[in-house]
């Protein structure tokens, strides 16, 4: 029986060692990486006390960067950091993976933004995996094509252009892996965007004129560690009929000047993973507006969640997911209707069904 207590006190004793070690090991890891600790609880003058350890950080005056910081582990300093306050700058400027996570996700969208209106832009990634960081640039070179000012001024290639010669007109997206140059592709076929595979995001190149198979994968992170949120699911019910059914009035909601339908089909809500409401019921109980809808289905088309489709009609556009398409009138006439119907386009079996707009 003694024998018996002394193996399970020995298996408790070890496993409190094992535990306090992770702990201890966590937050110095975090400490030489230049971040807080997560087991030390705060107490002042910036001291984080955990068992049997400390951990002292300083920061730049009025400023939330950190100058120093070291850890002592009783009494004894295991570990620590300085920067200087250009380092801070610059990682600000940079995007930062670890280990799949990533930091400063805006300056991608700051990037993709700039180099669709065809400014000159500079991306630095940081990719750092088991202690190993490569550095990634992409750059965004205008061309000569476009003049703003002088339409005449405009430069145009000749029939037999070289590529590079298409490259200078059009503007380019220029990749270099640390140092090394790894793809240039011009604007006129290429850009680069955000895709989504099994919760990882890609960001990548993709041609406009072309199908490949294969697309060069700029960077890619945890969906998780990302800017975006998911707030409600929709799924879309197909009925035996093809028509149009009216869900919101214009002005119903939320003061938008436009009405919401359903083709061949009805709409379920699910929020927070099990309350499911039919459309109109999320809408009359203000579970969620007409706006979050729309500004839900601009995030997935960022992501790459779904595909978008303009129309020349004064801007309609489909936002096409694998189940649903969510349709946004926009035309000349003034016609602004949300409609939700089956996969794939829409817009002529709606034009089609007899709908009267609102």
């Amino acid at each position: 029986m003694k024998k018996k207590i002394g193996i399970i006190l020995s298996f408790v004793i070890v496993l409190i060692i094992l535990g306090y070690g992770i702990i201890v090991y966590v937050d110095y890891h975090k400490v030489v990486n230049g971040e807080l600790p997560v087991f030390a609880n705060y107490s002042d003058n910036g001291i984080y006390k955990g068992l049997g350890y400390i951990v002292e950080v300083r920061y730049y005056q009025d400023t939330d960067m950190i100058e120093e910081m070291h850890m002592n582990w009783f009494g004894k300093t295991i570990g620590g950091i300085v920067q200087c306050i250009e380092v801070q700058n610059e990682n600000q400027d940079n995007v930062i993976i670890e280990n799949g996570n990533i930091q400063n996700e805006n300056k991608i969208d700051e990037f993709i933004d700039n180099a669709n209106h065809r400014k000159a832009a500079t991306l630095q990634i940081n990719t750092i995996l088991n202690e190993k960081t490569d550095m990634t640039q992409v750059e965004f070179i205008p061309g000569e094509y476009y003049d703003e000012e002088n339409e005449q001024n405009m430069a145009v290639p000749s029939a037999n252009a070289t590529t590079e010669e298409y490259q200078a007109i059009y503007g380019y997206y220029k990749i270099t892996v640390n140092g090394e140059e790894t793809g240039r592709y011009d604007s006129l076929c290429w850009h680069m965007r955000r895709i989504v595979k099994d919760n990882i995001v890609q960001v990548i190149m993709e041609a406009y004129l072309i199908e490949l198979t294969e697309k060069p994968v700029v960077c890619e992170y945890s969906l998780e560690s990302s800017n975006y949120e998911k707030k409600f699911e929709l799924t879309y019910v197909a009925r035996k009929d093809m028509g149009v059914k009216k869900i919101a009035e214009k002005n119903q909601f939320d003061n938008l000047d436009f009405g919401v339908y359903t083709i061949a089909g009805d709409v379920l809500i699910t929020i927070e993973g099990d309350m499911v409401y039919s459309l109109e019921d999320a809408l009359n109980q203000g579970v969620i507006t007409v706006q979050d809808i729309l500004e839900q289905v601009k995030q997935d088309e960022k992501y790459g969640i779904c595909e978008i489709g303009y129309y020349n009609d004064g801007g309609s556009t489909e936002y096409r997911y694998a189940e649903y398409t969510i349709l946004k009138y926009n035309t000349l006439d003034g016609n602004k209707d949300m409609i939700i119907g089956m996969q794939g386009t829409i817009i002529n079996q709606v034009n089609a069904s007899g709908y009267i707009e609102s």
